[in-house]
C-alpha cells in the first residue's frame, strides 16, 4: 500500500509540474507586441536605455525609405509579410529579426550600413509578429522554413549574391534553415546573438527567470515543448546546424549577454572548429552589439564579405 502511495505522489507530482511548465511554455510562445521603441520614454525603460537616441533615430530613417510589401504563403497556410527595398549593388541580403522584437528594432542603423553599401534589403515579419500570421513562436523550429521560401523571393527580386543576418531568435532561424539547404545560392551567413538551442534556452530561462530547478522542470519541460511545438523543439541544434552549414559565417556576440546561456556563440564556432570569424563586443548585452559598436561591427561586416567574395572567386576560377 505505501509503495502504491509513493507512486500516486509521484504521478501527482509530475502532472503539476507539466502543468506549470506546460502554462510556462505557452506563455513563452504566444504572440507579444514588440516594445515602441521609438517613444524614447518607453525604450528609456528597456536594456536599449543608453542607445535611446540613436534606436529612435535609425527606426526613423527606416519608417522613411520606400519599401515594398511582399508576401509569401509558409508551409503551414500562414501569411508572411516582409518589406523590399531595392539596392544599387550586386547583393542582397534578407534580415531576420528576433523573439518578440521586429526588423525595425533590432537592424536599427543595420539597415543604413547595407543602404550605404548598395545592398537590397529583405526585412521580413517573422511568424507571429508584426504583420506576419500565425499565434506561436516556435524558436526557429517552424521559423526555418519560412526563411528558406522567404531566400527564394529575395533571390528572384534583388539577384545578385544573397546574405542572411539574424539576431538572437532570427539567428538560430537562420543557422536551421541553412542546415535544412537553402533553395537558391547564399553568399554567407551574420549570426548575431544566437542561442544553442530552444531546449537550451527553456533550461536557462527555467533556472535564470522563474529560479526553478533544472530537474524535473526541464525533461518535463521538454514534453511540453514537444507537445506545442513539436519534436523540433527537442532535437534542433543550432550548435549542429553550424557544423553542417556550407555557408562561410561571421558569428557576434556581446561580452554582457545575459539573455542566453554564456559562451553560446563561441560554442557554435568552435562546432565549426573554429574556422570562421568572430566579433565579440565588450560592455554589448543581448542583441545589442551594434548600438554598442557600430564601427567595429561594420569593419567586421566589411572584411567578412570581402573575404567569403575572394573565397568564392578562387572557387569559381577553380
Amino acid at each position: 500500500m505505501l509503495v502504491l502511495y509513493i507512486l500516486l505522489a509521484v504521478l501527482i507530482v509530475c502532472a503539476a509540474v507539466f502543468v506549470i511548465t506546460w502554462v510556462l511554455l505557452k506563455i513563452t510562445v504566444r504572440p507579444g507586441e514588440a516594445p515602441n521603441l521609438y517613444d524614447p520614454a518607453v525604450a528609456g525603460k528597456t536594456r536599449w536605455a543608453p542607445y535611446s537616441g540613436d534606436i529612435h533615430n535609425g527606426i526613423d530613417r527606416i519608417r522613411r525609405l520606400p519599401w515594398e510589401d511582399v508576401f509569401i504563403n509558409s508551409g503551414d497556410g500562414l501569411r508572411l509579410r516582409g518589406r523590399l527595398l531595392y539596392g544599387e549593388g550586386r547583393d542582397g541580403v534578407i534580415l531576420v529579426h528576433g523573439y518578440r522584437s521586429s526588423g525595425e528594432i533590432d537592424f536599427a542603423g543595420i539597415v543604413d550600413y547595407y543602404r550605404e553599401r548598395g545592398f537590397g534589403i529583405l526585412l521580413v515579419d517573422q511568424r507571429a509578429h508584426g504583420q506576419s500570421g500565425g499565434d506561436m513562436i516556435c524558436f526557429g523550429v517552424r521559423e526555418q522554413e519560412d526563411v528558406r521560401r522567404w531566400s527564394e523571393l529575395a533571390a528572384s527580386r534583388l539577384g545578385g549574391r544573397l546574405w542572411v543576418h539574424g539576431v538572437s531568435m532570427g539567428a538560430a532561424t537562420t543557422l536551421l534553415a541553412a542546415e535544412a539547404g537553402f533553395p537558391v545560392p547564399v553568399s554567407g551567413l551574420v549570426v548575431d546573438s544566437c542561442y544553442p538551442s530552444p531546449r537550451d534556452v527553456l533550461a536557462y530561462q527555467m533556472s535564470k527567470q522563474y529560479r526553478l530547478p533544472h530537474f524535473p522542470f526541464v525533461p518535463i519541460g521538454s514534453l511540453a515543448g514537444m507537445c506545442i511545438a513539436g519534436r523540433g523543439f527537442v532535437s534542433c541544434s543550432t550548435a549542429r546546424a553550424s557544423a553542417n552549414a556550407k555557408e562561410p559565417i561571421l558569428f557576434v556576440c556581446g561580452a554582457e549577454d545575459r539573455s542566453i546561456p554564456p559562451g553560446s556563440v563561441q560554442a557554435l564556432r568552435r562546432a565549426r572548429g573554429d574556422r570562421d570569424p568572430i566579433l565579440e563586443v565588450p560592455y554589448a548585452r543581448h542583441g545589442l552589439c551594434w548600438l554598442q559598436d557600430p564601427e567595429g561591427y561594420a569593419r567586421a561586416l566589411d572584411d567578412f564579405f570581402r573575404a567569403a567574395n575572394r573565397a568564392q572567386e578562387q572557387d569559381a576560377e577553380h
